[in-house]
């Protein structure tokens, strides 16, 4: 097992790439920016006989892309996959991930008035590219991440379709299409020590 603390290398880069995209999303004339709350998530994701070897580094890099594309909060990143095999050529197929971030709600009712975070509705897509760590042989880890990540966020699910077979014209295509809130104005950031997959 290779523990993996909390990813905050260019962190400062990353929150204003974070208020730069909510900040165009709202210019392309999406809803206008809505009192927030910055909420935690703290979960175990069991993946379950993936047709590739996915090293433990290598998972690290694919799920902080995926966290990152949700506009979860770069300094509330922290992400730990075991489990997992020592080297691509491995045997283990079925690795843990546990995942800890933060990404904002809307607040309703009395709540609006201390709001201390703002947020966007934001449609975005999740395909090969989509985040750059996303590829055709991840079809299969895409679609278990949707059945237990996507789903214990509250998100709303407005396309998905996998294509996950190893051959024919459309091989390892996969799109997820989802609505959520994206934050416009992030916490103040924690010092804290730089530190990645190692």
């Amino acid at each position: 097992m290779r523990p993996l603390g909390l990813f905050a290398a260019t962190a400062a880069a990353c929150a204003l790439a974070l208020a730069s995209s909510g900040a165009s999303a709202n210019a392309t004339g999406e809803t206008g920016a809505r009192p927030a709350l910055w909420r935690t998530y703290d979960l175990i994701l069991n993946l379950q006989n993936l047709p590739r070897t996915y090293t433990c580094d290598q998972l690290w890099y694919e799920v902080h892309g995926i966290l990152e594309r949700l506009g979860a909060w770069p300094y509330s990143i922290n992400i730990l996959p075991y489990n997992c095999s020592p080297s691509p050529s491995g045997a283990m197929k079925s690795p843990d991930v546990q995942v800890r971030f933060q990404l904002p709600f809307f607040l309703q009712g009395v709540g609006i008035k201390s709001a201390p975070a703002e947020a966007i509705e934001r449609t975005l897509q999740l395909s090969p590219g989509e985040p750059k760590t996303l590829h055709p042989s991840d079809c299969q880890l895409m679609q278990q991440i949707t059945r237990t990540l996507l789903a214990s966020i509250p998100v709303r699910i407005d396309e998905q379709h996998f294509d996950c077979s190893e051959s024919g014209p459309r091989a390892g295509h996969f799109k997820v299409v989802l609505t959520l809130p994206m934050g416009v104005k992030l916490p103040v950031a924690r010092p804290t020590s730089a530190a990645g997959p190692h």
